[in-house]
């Protein structure tokens, strides 16, 4: 759905908001392009387009406007709309379109390769004696022909993107890209066919094929690079709408039928049975069960629901068969909810544009003005024989301003940074994360599977009277042995971490009591007794002393202290003892607080939990501020006001319900470990459960982008230098003029010093 035409209206400003999938797009001159050519329409309020996810979101006048006029405007500005006719699958047609393209990529980059190689074997006589002995004229004719379907087959789209930047005169990366590749092409292909034109001018007849194949390659290389983040990237919506089932048990007359998901409505009667996923928003009618939302919360233990207690589409019932009566279905639904703050996130427009793209609209055209200038003055001013003279010089210009290096700046700062962050843990997915990481001013952090490892474990064991603090685990160990409660696997583990765990055979007659514990009848040398695990008062039953009573309050005291969930346990009747249970601090979670603050950032924690569970954490790890009793959607809302207070927030978070934030924020860093959801809507995903790498990813893509701002500067200052000198600017006075052949060599070490320079990423050893 996140690229899929989509409509919504707002009645209170009668505008309706569109959302369609752009094909075609490659870089931010595309986009402002595509949004030029929108807002022109009359009706047209607003217009935003979005790089990352191929996307154009306008709100404009219904009166005035229709949706095929602004598929009309796109059009004609030299862009693609996926067909949306006769209720075609919008989002199965654009999966394909994708698939389609990026097998196109890599069809057309192994060609390329397999190609590229002998002509840069071709290239290389002195390195290879068995090119040196055939002729000229031959190995320049085959390297010719190799870089003939390197151009338009390999390199199409470049050349098609520069004749549709031309038709609207402006330029991007395509404009370089073929500029660049075709004049070495035409210059090395004049030299091969006609070498008796430079013989005569007493120069020599090198040629530049090995240029041209190459700047086409690699270019294409990154292109898929590209192609794969961006598919990626729009994979969290399509999986948060698949959370949802697509049948529901609906009851109809009292009995119970398997329906499609799209036929309930709002009222209906709905029976879910244990393990089952809820299919809507709604109230318990009926039953009781635990409910698992952490998909939803991010929060590990599962909550009670009984009737009268409100539930979400997508969570899962544990252990109970409950009756729901549907009140948000479809667009309603809490789940479409954070999909669609999902989708608002990655469509609104991107804070920094890529600097490239900015500087090559006016440095192309400035290039090709002055190689023509140049030309027209050899022409009428130059040494005979004067058409060789104008045609080299045009050819030096251009070959000396060849955005080999200019197309490697990034790229492979991006490949050696990205590279250097995978030997660490740290997935970086895109350049807009590097650009914005060196904004960042504050770290929000997400409680519940970040900052805590997410799992339920014992934290303390409260005996009564005489009872012995093992002895109370061994026998809530015995009574949980059979549930698959986290809860319940937190006592066992603890047990057998403790070596005390016993075998569960000894034991009999399980029962759950819903909502208020469980109870097993245990068979020893006692005889046999019943044990029971839960809730006070279940547990209890008329133990009741004021020692008991007592015994109650503190517990209730450690409780709220340790922001913990408490389990008393009996046998028959008689109060043992409590077990305090909660999430614990991950490792490393102190330390990254630190390296945050000495980086001169702010933290920040954010949780749906408790305000003393909020308050606990935030002590231990060092963080002073805290928000709590946030709901999913609330967190999308706690990172957009700190962005309105002139933050630039950094997100770190693990759970589908981190999603809305983690794509609002201006970095979102996701957990591995987390869902896959948040780790397809984060910027930065840190694959091994090392908090340290937060503050490490944020300085690996400060020192990336300082590399890739050295790479564009030396790569635009090799041509500020070298095109005048290849112009002929210096020749009336000293005599030198920079030929074609040289101006390659110039532009092959400007292309060495950006790639040398990248690789000082691999070597630097990161220091917090």
């Amino acid at each position: 759905m996140e690229n899929s035409p989509k409509i919504s209206e707002d009645t209170k400003k009668n505008k309706i908001k569109l959302t369609l999938p752009v094909q075609g797009m490659t870089c931010a001159s595309c986009v402002l392009r595509v949004e030029n050519a929108l807002k022109k329409v009359e009706g047209v309020d607003r217009a935003v387009v979005n790089l990352a996810t191929e996307s154009a979101t306008v709100e404009f006048q219904p009166a005035s406007v229709t949706v095929d006029t602004l598929k009309e405007a796109v059009e004609k500005a030299g862009y693609k709309i996926i067909d949306t006719a006769d209720g075609i699958d919008i989002l199965k047609a654009e999966t394909e379109a994708r698939e389609r393209e990026y097998k196109s990529l890599w069809r057309r980059f192994l060609v390329g390769v397999i190609l590229t190689i002998p002509v840069l074997v071709g290239s290389m006589g002195s390195v290879f004696p068995f090119v040196s002995v055939l002729p000229t004229s031959t190995v320049n004719f085959a390297m010719m022909l190799l870089t003939i379907p390197i151009l338009f087959y390999v390199g199409n789209r470049f050349f098609v993107g520069f004749w549709n930047s031309l038709k609207h005169v402006t330029a991007d990366m395509n404009t370089l890209v073929a500029v660049g590749s075709a004049s070495g092409f035409i210059y090395s292909a004049v030299a091969t066919l006609w070498p008796q034109l430079f013989i005569s001018a007493g120069k020599g007849t090198d040629v530049y094929f090995d240029t041209s194949a190459v700047i086409i390659t690699l270019i294409l290389l990154g292109k898929i690079l590209e192609a794969k983040a961006k598919w990626k990237s729009s994979e969290a919506v399509r999986k948060l709408m698949a959370l949802q089932p697509t049948t529901a048990h609906l009851l109809l007359d009292g009995k119970e039928v398997d329906v499609p998901l799209s036929v309930v409505q709002n009222g209906g009667l709905l029976r879910v049975r244990p393990g089952e996923r809820i299919p809507v928003d709604g109230k318990v009618v009926e039953g009781f069960s635990m409910v698992d939302e952490s998909m939803l919360t991010g929060e590990s233990i599962p909550v009670e629901r009984t009737v009268g207690g409100q539930v979400f589409g997508g969570t899962v019932s544990l252990d109970g068969v409950v009756t729901v009566q549907a009140e948000k279905v479809g667009k309603d639904s809490f789940v479409t909810r954070i999909a669609n703050l999902v989708e608002e996130a990655q469509t609104s427009k991107p804070p920094v544009q890529r600097l490239a793209d900015k500087v090559a609209s006016i440095f192309v055209p400035a290039v090709i003005i002055i190689a023509l200038v140049s030309a027209g003055a050899w022409a009428l001013f130059g040494p005979s024989p004067i058409l060789i003279h104008s045609l080299m010089t045009f050819v030096a210009v251009l070959i000396v301003a060849c955005p080999c290096a200019l197309g490697l700046a990034t790229p492979t700062a991006i490949m050696v940074g990205t590279g250097r962050g995978a030997e660490l843990g740290i997935l970086i997915r895109n350049s807009e994360s590097l650009e914005q990481a060196r904004k960042i001013t504050s770290v929000v952090f997400d409680k519940t599977g970040t900052l805590t490892a997410g799992e339920m474990r014992v934290v303390e064991t409260i005996p009564l009277g005489g009872a012995r603090e093992n002895d109370l685990l061994k026998l809530a160990a015995f009574v949980e042995a059979n549930s698959e409660h986290p809860i319940a696997k937190a006592i066992v583990d603890e047990a057998r971490n403790r070596n005390i765990f016993g075998e569960a055979g000894s034991v009999s007659g399980f029962k759950n009591f819903a909502g208020k514990g469980v109870e097993v009848a245990l068979h020893d040398s006692a005889g046999v007794s019943t044990l029971r695990v839960g809730k006070f008062d279940f547990v209890s039953g008329s133990d009741s002393t004021p020692a008991v009573g007592q015994f109650q309050e503190e517990v209730a005291r450690r409780t709220k202290d340790l922001a913990a969930t408490v389990l008393f346990v009996s046998r028959d009747e008689e109060i043992l003892g409590a077990i305090l249970i909660s999430d614990f601090i991950r490792e490393g979670s102190r330390e990254t607080v630190k390296a945050i603050r000495r980086l001169g950032l702010k933290s920040y924690l954010l949780t749906g939990d408790t305000e003393d569970s909020a308050r606990r954490i935030a002590g231990q790890v060092g963080i002073d501020k805290y928000f709590a009793n946030v709901l999913p959607d609330g967190k999308f809302e706690v990172i957009r006001k700190l962005q309105e207070y002139g933050e630039v927030v950094a997100f770190v978070g693990d759970g589908i319900n981190d999603a809305p934030a983690l794509t609002q924020a201006d970095l979102g860093i996701a957990m591995a470990t987390g869902t896959d959801i948040a780790v397809e809507a984060a910027n930065i995903t840190l694959v091994r459960n090392d908090l340290k790498l937060v503050p490490l990813s944020i300085s690996l893509s400060k020192g990336t982008l300082k590399v890739i701002k050295q790479n564009l500067f030396w790569a635009f200052f090799y041509n500020i230098v070298l095109i005048p000198l290849a112009a002929g600017a210096f020749y009336p006075f000293t005599g030198l003029q920079l030929n074609p052949m040289l101006a390659s060599v110039a532009m092959a070490l400007s292309s060495v010093s950006v790639v040398s320079n990248s690789l000082r990423l691999k070597r630097t050893k990161l220091r917090l």
